[in-house]
């Protein structure tokens, strides 16, 4: 009689070198580094950088990079436009895989080139917070705030939710907690995303799957 193994338990689908998870030992390694080396002398664009590039940036790398995921915040005020014409109550979860996947509607870029690709991550890892803050202002009927370009990442990302820019400390806190979430190697979220990327669709596409599979409540909270 053949049995079936419901829900991919105990099966192999992909490797990963990017992060390892030993929950038992309650290890975190991105790309060789343990998380709590990156939390105490790194920051999330550096992280950011690592992820991307599998090595630490280099000064002028590190000023570059950070340039670029400044540069790129800004999303379409036809976006914005838009989210107004949501209803105020619309999960933020749904609101954000729908702008996500819209991402591919507004940005004609190369599709299959590894800088295209690059492209991409830049766009959503700049992109999100701006999308996320913009509809926490508009259904709490506030102004939207556009980013400042004098503010690393966490603290633009407070700023744009708030109206006020955060201290230092709360700055840092809210810096490491977007390093520990920054990769979890093949949870249910990143699964579909690949899923949707084998079949040769854009990235956008892919990234939206995602945010789907993490609004389920059976994914873990991680939202």
């Amino acid at each position: 009689m053949d049995t079936k193994n419901i829900g991919l338990r105990n099966i192999e689908v992909a490797d990963t070198r990017i992060s390892y998870i030993d929950g038992q030992k309650g290890k975190l390694i991105y790309r060789g580094y343990d998380i709590l080396d990156l939390t105490k002398n790194s920051n999330f664009e550096e992280t950011c950088y690592l992820l991307l590039h599998d090595e630490l940036p280099t000064s002028d790398e590190y000023v570059d990079f950070k340039t670029e995921l400044v540069d790129a915040r800004i999303i379409p005020k036809q976006m914005q436009i838009n989210m107004g014409n949501w209803r105020k109550d619309a999960d933020p979860m749904d609101v954000l895989q729908a702008f996500v996947a819209a991402f591919g509607g507004y940005y004609d870029e190369e599709f299959s080139t590894k800088e295209a690709s690059y492209s991409r991550a830049v766009n959503l890892i700049a992109k999100v917070p701006t999308i996320v803050s913009s509809w926490h202002r508009i259904r709490n009927n506030k102004k939207i705030i556009d980013p400042d370009s004098d503010l690393g990442h966490a603290a633009n990302f407070l700023y744009m939710l708030n109206g006020e820019k955060p201290d230092l400390e709360m700055e840092k806190i809210f810096d490491i907690c977007l390093i520990l979430h920054a990769d979890h190697t093949l949870n249910a979220s990143t699964f579909a995303a690949r899923q949707v990327a084998s079949t040769r669709a854009h990235m956008y596409s892919a990234a939206s799957a995602a945010v789907g599979a993490l609004s389920g409540e059976l994914h873990g909270g991680a939202n």
